[in-house]
């Protein structure tokens, strides 16, 4: 499988696969040492049976579709279960199975594209996918990535990929519950029990899901939608080491922020491992009255921006 390699000007490097698009590495430089800050499989080929989408793009649309199905224009869209009853990131052949190829590489960035097939997942198409990451060191103590997303149908469908990689800043820390969180969100959705929003968006004041001030992961499950600012210029969330020696915002022009601590990863990683922090729409908006949201149309091509900003002796 082919890797394809990013490095920035202070020796930095991001490594991504075709398959998927995936981010199979993130290293940074600290004093002296190098970093691992995601989670990822040791060769290109233990990806091909992935069940985590460990640093995939996951789409056409990601989290999750109560039922499998909506409505869109009057019709009723039945896209696949694989989720129980449920439609998750895209189906079994999501973005995060296909093969993405080659458009652009240069030394810090990469440009792939893909396409889904009309059916395939039971979305409308077929879809033109686009990624493009920029990998940049503004100054010695920073690091940035960018990510743009774009797609394009020549019918109206449902589009609304994110990245899905597994923080750790520790490098090789067991858990996560010594990172510290800050989310910029005063609500969140509520969900059932399979994890589809109610349609209920409750204050996170008062509430375990009350990361207005840096706080510890500790025990903390999280696997919710907070309603952020959905600004490139505002984090959305900033994740710190237990050291205090590197600290991650993640914006976007997304309104939401799926936050999972990994509590499901299994062997050969272990649960709480790595947490993502997922900008997207919210779960389920296609069949929620209320939540911001739009189908993706002829001549209305879909973008989203995605940005990472890694601080270091913060």
């Amino acid at each position: 499988m082919t890797q394809f390699s990013l490095i920035n000007q202070h020796g930095d490097e991001l490594v991504v696969l075709a398959q998927g698009a995936i981010l199979q590495r993130w290293s940074t430089v600290l004093a002296g040492a190098r970093r691992e800050l995601i989670l990822g499989y040791p060769a290109p080929a233990y990806y091909r049976q992935d069940p985590f989408y460990l640093g995939a793009v996951v789409g056409p649309y990601a989290n999750r579709i109560g039922g499998g199905c909506f409505m869109l224009d009057q019709q009723l869209v039945q896209l696949e279960q694989n989720e129980g009853a449920q439609h998750l990131h895209g189906g079994s052949i999501g973005l995060h199975r296909l093969m993405w190829q080659l458009q652009e590489h240069n030394p810090d960035s990469l440009v792939l594209a893909a396409e889904v097939p009309d059916g395939q997942g039971g979305y409308p198409g077929p879809i033109k996918f686009c990624i493009r990451y920029q990998f940049s060191a503004p100054t010695a103590q920073q690091t940035e990535l960018q990510v743009t997303l774009e797609a394009s149908s020549s019918c109206a469908t449902l589009i609304g990929p994110t990245l899905h990689p597994y923080f750790n800043l520790c490098g090789s820390a067991a858990d996560v519950n010594a990172h510290q969180l800050q989310l910029a969100a005063a609500h969140y959705a509520v969900v059932d029990e399979n994890s589809i929003p109610t349609g209920e968006l409750r204050k996170v004041q008062g509430t375990a899901f009350d990361f207005h001030q840096p706080r510890l992961l500790a025990d903390t499950q999280l696997d919710h939608n907070f309603v952020v600012h959905g600004h490139l210029q505002q984090a959305a969330a900033v994740l710190t080491s237990p050291q205090g020696d590197l600290a991650l915002s993640v914006s976007s022009d997304y309104p939401g922020l799926q936050v999972y601590t990994g509590d499901h990863l299994k062997s050969p990683f272990v649960a709480r491992q790595g947490i993502c922090l997922e900008p997207q729409f919210f779960p389920d908006s296609p069949n929620q009255k209320g939540f911001p949201f739009h189908f993706t149309r002829p001549g209305q091509p879909f973008v989203a921006k995605i940005r990472y900003v890694l601080s270091k002796g913060c």
